[in-house]
């Protein structure tokens, strides 16, 4: 990788709010422009949607898991149990058909999974009743679809072109009213407000509130494999202080979840031993039987090759060969990349090398600003590419169809080339002076 100046914020010693002498980008122009609260709206109509969900119908099942396993772990016992969380998740959404095959049984499929970080995270639903949960997690969507709508205007340039009216407003509603985003918004995932973290995280760090952007982007660490590259993330951007920050978060809310569930810190090893036996008792998670499932192994798996089931050695591995990846591209540019890139080669990795469904794509939501730059820059062959990759991903193929067994893994890993092989720093062409 090319060597570091003095004051770049990755070598800690650079500014703590990104601006003009940050890798080119300003970031502090996120919310300018006239009728720019009109993006809002879906982050409304979103969060409408969640309150009748909550309200009117028996819907969040995961959400449901989540919450019993902090309630669990808060009165100091074990969530680490599948027969205890299935038991209860029978209780509220009994199977429709007890006598069907177990791979469409929701209650024979389902487990807590998350770290003890998330016991703390789910704290505030616990501790509430199962009503009151929903209505808080339909208010809490709103709010994240709130920082999900943001996502176009980060990094960008203070002399770059807005979209005038009605057009300004259009990727804002693609990125929270689409299939692939009610989807997860009816079963109850954390993949939304994970998201809409990470982008509110992105807007403290442009308005120098680092501790509070390091707060939030703690919440999508509940999939510590997933969230993994924010940690490197987060050191480009804003240093090793940074980084340190959020690992040492991290570490300490598991930590304290530990100790909470389990009466010692030493409770996370309960943990990390049950995961990769309760993984295997979850139909829905193996990669040989999910074609959903988006990384690499799966894809391997569609197209004849061996059966591979990732350990947290083999993610960290291929999390190792990704980063590896993006230094040697950036090394062969000659350069450092922008912002932009540097959060789509993130989100590209944690989809292409953690096993995961396909509710965590939304995380390529964060590469929408180099897209954005893409296009700014007039390189519309990238971009073009890079929107048809991301609309193919939220469109909800049906089993039999003949790409159903590729598309998730497959579109996967062309958007992670992409990135890898797509310009490091698309400069925005100024606007033209107006006409006299």
């Amino acid at each position: 990788m090319p060597d570091l100046p003095a004051n770049s914020p990755a070598s800690g010693n650079g500014p703590t709010r990104p601006g003009p002498d940050e890798k080119g980008t300003d970031t502090s122009r996120t919310d300018t422009g006239p009728g720019g609260g009109l993006r809002f709206v879906p982050a409304v109509l979103l969060g409408a949607l969640g309150l009748y969900l909550a309200l009117a119908t028996n819907n969040f099942p995961d959400l449901f898991i989540y919450r019993a396993g902090a309630a669990i772990g808060l009165r100091g016992e074990s969530p680490y149990d599948l027969s205890r969380i299935r038991e209860l998740a029978a209780a509220q959404f009994p199977d429709e058909n007890p006598e069907a095959p177990g791979e469409n049984s929701f209650v024979r499929n389902c487990g807590y999974f998350l770290p003890p970080l998330a016991i703390l995270t789910f704290a505030p639903f616990a501790v509430v009743p199962w009503p009151a949960a929903k209505v808080a997690w339909g208010i809490a969507l709103g709010f994240a679809a709130a920082g999900i709508v943001t996502i176009p205007d980060l990094f960008r340039r203070s002399d770059a072109p807005v979209r005038p009216g009605a057009r300004r407003l259009v990727v804002p509603f693609l990125l929270v009213l689409n299939p692939f985003v009610l989807a997860i918004t009816f079963v109850g995932q954390v993949t939304i407000v994970s998201v809409g973290c990470v982008a509110a995280g992105l807007w403290c760090f442009a308005r120098n509130r680092p501790a509070l952007g390091v707060l939030l982007w703690a919440v999508p660490f509940v999939k510590p494999h997933v969230a993994l590259p924010l940690i490197p993330l987060a050191w480009y951007l804003g240093g090793w202080k940074r980084a340190l920050a959020l690992a040492a978060l991290v570490a300490g809310l598991n930590l304290i979840g530990a100790t909470v569930a389990g009466g010692s810190p030493l409770f996370l090893k309960d943990y990390l031993d049950y995961l990769p036996t309760g993984h295997k008792a979850v139909r829905y998670n193996q990669a040989e039987l999910n074609p959903q499932i988006t990384s690499w192994n799966r894809l391997l798996v569609s197209l004849g090759g061996p059966v591979i089931e990732l350990t947290a050695v083999t993610t960290l591995a291929g999390y190792l060969v990704w980063g590896g990846l993006v230094l040697g591209r950036c090394r062969a540019a000659g350069q450092l990349p922008s912002a932009g890139w540097a959060c789509a080669a993130a989100v590209a990795g944690a989809t292409v090398c953690a096993q995961v469904l396909a509710y965590e794509m939304l995380t390529l939501a964060i590469a929408v600003p180099w897209v954005r730059d893409l296009f700014a820059a007039r390189r519309r062959g990238w971009g073009c590419a890079a929107v048809l990759l991301l609309a193919v991903q939220t469109i909800p193929f049906d089993s039999t169809n003949p790409v159903f067994d590729y598309y998730r893994p497959g579109g996967v890993l062309a958007f992670a080339l992409l990135v890898l092989l797509g310009p490091l720093n698309p400069e925005p062409r100024p606007a033209p002076p107006p006409a006299p």
